[in-house]
């Protein structure tokens, strides 16, 4: 698909200049496709990366609003079947609210740590590639051990974040314990249908539960539905698909993130498996590689964008609040 009006122009011309790895990008405003733009082809569905969390997210609130658990539930009775071990000093206190947000007390994601520990002891040659679900680069056979085994390193009362695969994870098999069915399945009558998304997939572990942190396959388009229904406070056609007050919580800063290091983009706060951004007051949802679905709530509009591009990623947010946004205020 190529764009068919002016809006895009810049960004697409910046995106050349600046050698950055845009694949696609969709931009939608009040509720309907401005313009997009595929600059690879064909268009296919590829992996979010974490931009997945954003949608397991989506799950819990719902499951949530059926009743099937609560933010203050413990993870520990949550998932007590699961555990036939002695967790960790200050497990006791992990609520699905430190879930949502990351705050659980690790100091780095407890998954990467095993995954790092495990391609050490490995023969170059036999190393899966990192990420890659389908060959075995999530190792997610560590996933569960690797978070319930590791000790705190802050109390969980401090709310302190940090970047980590195990909660979303963790809230993906919350959501199979109490409803019966993995994640992905859950979502298919409550959200993938209605907004018209078939023949989903999404990664999961050994024993068939959705990883609900990284490994859910859409296209660019796909994708800014999703960023349509958050930007909607959760209805579709009509219908509350999500309850509204979860998503106003989730599209806002729950914890701080601003520990003075990394890009500004990576600073402006953290939601329930969202990041905020710089512009006022939008959100996003972002995957590895540049995958990302921003909610521009001032400008009643989502921009939608899939990429690999392995370093530069909020060089393209600078780079939609620089060419795009001042052209939506016109039209706001």
């Amino acid at each position: 698909m190529q764009m068919k009006t002016e809006l895009l122009k810049d960004f697409v011309g910046g995106v050349a200049e600046q050698k950055l790895g845009v694949r696609g990008i969709v931009v939608r405003q009040h509720g309907e496709i401005l313009d997009q733009h595929d600059i690879v082809e064909p268009v296919e569905r590829i992996q979010l990366f974490s931009a997945s969390k954003t949608w397991t997210s989506m799950g819990a609130g719902i499951a949530m609003g059926e009743g099937l658990f609560q933010k203050t539930d413990r993870l520990i009775d949550l998932l007590a079947d699961e555990i036939d071990f002695e967790v960790p000093a200050g497990y006791e206190k992990l609520t699905v609210e430190h879930l949502l947000t990351m705050s659980t007390g690790h100091d780095e994601c407890p998954i990467f740590k095993a995954q790092r520990e495990r391609m050490a002891k490995m023969p170059p040659e036999e190393r899966p590639v990192p990420g890659n679900t389908r060959r075995g680069g999530s190792m997610s056979d560590l996933w569960f051990d690797a978070f319930m085994k590791t000790p705190l390193t802050y109390d969980p009362d401090e709310r302190h974040f940090a970047y980590n695969n195990g909660t979303t994870y963790m809230l993906s098999l919350i959501v199979q314990k109490t409803s019966g069915q993995p994640l992905s399945e859950y979502l298919k009558p409550r959200v993938f249908a209605p907004l018209g998304l078939t023949d989903i997939e999404w990664d999961c572990d050994a024993k068939g539960r959705t990883l609900g942190a990284i490994g859910l396959h859409l296209t660019t388009e796909e994708l800014s539905r999703g960023g349509q229904l958050l930007l909607n406070r959760g209805a579709w056609n009509g219908k509350q698909l999500i309850p509204a007050e979860y998503v106003d919580e989730m599209t806002t800063m729950r914890v701080p993130n601003d520990f003075g290091e990394g890009d500004p983009e990576a600073r402006q706060g953290y939601g329930y498996q969202m990041w905020m951004c710089s512009y006022p007051k939008a959100y996003r949802m972002d995957g590895m590689f540049a995958q990302f679905s921003i909610g521009l709530p001032t400008l009643d509009a989502v921009v939608a964008i899939t990429s690999h591009e392995p370093e530069r990623g909020c060089d393209i947010l600078r780079l939609v609040w620089d060419t795009i946004a001042p052209k939506l205020e016109l039209t706001k």
